[in-house]
C-alpha cells in the first residue's frame, strides 16, 4: 500500500497500487508525472508523484496489465453493443 498524507487536513491515508496503476494507464499521457489522489476526509485533491510510487507500481505490474486487458475487453463489448442498438433503431 502507498501511504500518503493530505496536504490540507494532514490525515494519512493509503492508496492501492493496483488501482493507482490502472487509473494511470487509462490516462492518455504516456508518462504521467503525478496521480491526483482524493483525500477521504476532506475531499482535497493531492498530487502524488509517480516517481515516488514507481517501485510499488512495478511490483504489481502484472495485476495492472490484467485489469487493463479486462477493462479494454469490456469497453469493446460495450461499443459493439451500442452499435448493435443503433443499427436496430435505424432499421425500425
Amino acid at each position: 500500500m502507498i501511504n500518503h498524507t493530505c496536504f490540507k487536513c494532514k490525515r494519512r491515508f493509503e492508496l492501492d497500487p493496483v488501482f493507482v496503476g490502472f487509473e494511470l494507464s487509462k490516462l492518455n499521457k504516456k508518462k504521467p508525472s503525478y496521480y491526483q489522489a482524493v483525500c477521504p476526509a476532506c475531499r482535497a485533491i493531492n498530487k502524488v508523484s509517480v516517481s515516488q510510487m514507481q517501485a510499488e507500481l512495478d511490483s504489481v505490474a502484472d495485476e495492472i496489465q490484467a485489469m487493463m486487458a479486462d477493462y479494454e475487453k469490456k469497453k469493446a463489448e460495450a461499443k459493439v453493443e451500442a452499435q448493435a442498438e443503433r443499427e436496430a433503431k435505424s432499421e425500425k
